[in-house]
């Protein structure tokens, strides 16, 4: 469970100020969030990445979304009332998460990429296909006077196809999270938390898995 208190000191003016604009803030507005994160940067403001390690090619393509309601990933409600919905920035939030665990294996050093649709049998270029479905995938943040505390859910279904053997493995995993107390919220606030939970889920499938020659195993 990932918790995070943020509160930060305000004066009175300010205060008042912020509880009428809170107050008048639009309702049923839809906030565009993008689930790719923010890739780290040295020193020098270059994009880490892991170094790469000898392994297979992998393609990570779209997952299935499997939610009954896939228009939105959340929302965020006043405590006058009515809500602000979160939508995913593509309008796609399968591809957005098969792009989100491209990058993540990227970072840890593997051989993968992303792509919108399986390689062929006969294509060459890449030993593992990497897809899953949806299950879960929400944050909502929830006003109280002045503070907000978010929260967000993930529940994931990845599945391996081994091309050399055509054998496959599929793990779930779900994990959520929170930061409360939040003075000021805004979209990154939410974008960067739902991504902290996804990560969680491609973190638990890497550290179960193997590499065996060209193909991915259960350790």
């Amino acid at each position: 469970m990932i918790r995070q208190h943020v509160v930060r000191g305000i004066t009175a003016p300010v205060a008042v100020g912020l509880l009428l604009l809170l107050g008048c803030s639009g309702k049923g507005d839809i906030i565009p969030m993008n689930l790719t994160p923010k890739q780290p940067k040295s020193t020098n403001g270059a994009v880490q990445v892991g170094k790469a390690t000898a392994g297979p090619r992998v393609t990570v393509i779209p997952f299935e979304d499997g939610r009954a309601d896939r228009t939105k990933i959340g929302s965020r409600s006043s405590m006058w009332g009515g809500d602000t919905y979160f939508n995913v920035s593509s309008g796609s939030a399968g591809e957005e998460t098969a792009q989100a665990f491209a990058d993540y294996l990227k970072r840890k050093g593997w051989h993968a990429q992303y792509a919108k649709t399986a390689p062929s049998t006969t294509e060459a270029g890449s030993d593992i296909v990497l897809s899953g479905k949806i299950l879960e995938l929400a944050v909502d943040a929830r006003r109280g006077l002045l503070l907000t505390d978010i929260e967000a859910r993930s529940k994931l279904v990845i599945q391996a196809s081994n091309r050399e053997d055509h054998s496959s493995l599929v793990r779930t995993d779900a994990h959520s999270g929170s930061h409360d107390n939040v003075l000021w919220f805004e979209p990154q606030d939410g974008e960067d938390i739902l991504s902290e939970v996804l990560e969680k889920n491609f973190e638990r499938f890497v550290v179960n898995t193997k590499f065996e020659d060209q193909a991915i195993r259960f350790r």
